[in-house]
């Protein structure tokens, strides 16, 4: 890979995908996922001068800069479209960084392809399968995607916590306006293949190889995962906005794990 900052755009089974990528040369990238109704901005204010590696950038599907996906799809098909963004980088082995969504994916790619992960870092994952009022709540919200900007301010106030929205408002615009771009059918399908179908990944996380951290806030919803350490950040489920300082330092730790398995 050429040194320096470089966009690509890379077809895959869920469409284009935009890929930022910061090269400073050197083995093990390290690539970084967000959650839904964010994109890779959300990652970038912790750019290489924290690990001394290259960053790679993922915007999702029908996220960021990356293109919708124009059908239903499931959860599964983002281990595929994680694969497609290595090779097509030349990465043979990297580490990952994701929250929510990205930590889902980066998951059952450990799990799929182990060989390609040097560790993992998942931030705020969610693992339980949806049930009862939070499964039908959900299913609720996709009939107010008709009104994305609406539909973002309680979505904004879910996932972040009361201080941090009182602190920093701009959180909940930015939100707003990532949603207004994007058609409400395209907001929907990622309701249903995120928040909706996936099924219990407790199994998963027994069977984890790959070295791993959880992160999580401390009025986040998703729980600790069994089975890893786990480490409790101020806020709710966006740490890395809420909690940048044990954001930072939990990036390192991974980066520890790596060297364990490298």
């Amino acid at each position: 890979m050429t040194t320096g900052m470089r966009e690509q755009h890379v077809e895959t089974v869920l469409g284009r995908i935009s890929v930022l990528v910061d090269d400073r040369g050197g083995d093990l990238p390290v690539v970084f996922m967000h959650g839904v109704f964010l994109d890779r901005t959300l990652w970038t204010a912790f750019g290489p001068e924290v690990t001394g590696r290259t960053h790679i950038y993922i915007d999702m599907p029908a996220h960021g800069a990356s293109g919708n996906v124009g059908r239903d799809w499931h959860l599964d098909e983002c281990v595929e479209m994680l694969l497609t963004v290595l090779d097509k980088s030349n990465v043979a082995r990297c580490i990952v960084i994701g929250h929510s969504w990205g930590s889902m994916t980066a998951l059952r790619a450990a799990i799929k392809a182990p060989s390609r992960f040097a560790a993992l870092g998942l931030f705020n994952m969610p693992f339980k399968r949806n049930q009862g009022l939070g499964r039908l709540g959900f299913q609720l919200q996709k009939l107010v995607t008709a009104f994305p900007r609406f539909y973002a301010r309680q979505a904004a106030r879910a996932l972040y916590s009361e201080s941090a929205l009182k602190a920093h408002p701009e959180l909940s615009l930015a939100m707003q306006d990532r949603l207004s771009v994007r058609p409400p059918k395209e907001i929907a399908r990622v309701i249903d293949a995120v928040l909706l179908r996936p099924e219990d990944a407790t199994h998963l996380l027994r069977d984890l190889t790959v070295p791993a951290l959880a992160v999580v806030g401390q009025s986040d919803y998703v729980g600790k995962p069994p089975g890893l350490n786990v480490t409790v950040a101020p806020g709710g489920h966006i740490s890395p906005h809420e909690a940048p300082d044990e954001t930072r330092a939990a990036i390192k730790k991974v980066l520890l794990l790596a060297g364990d398995s490298a």
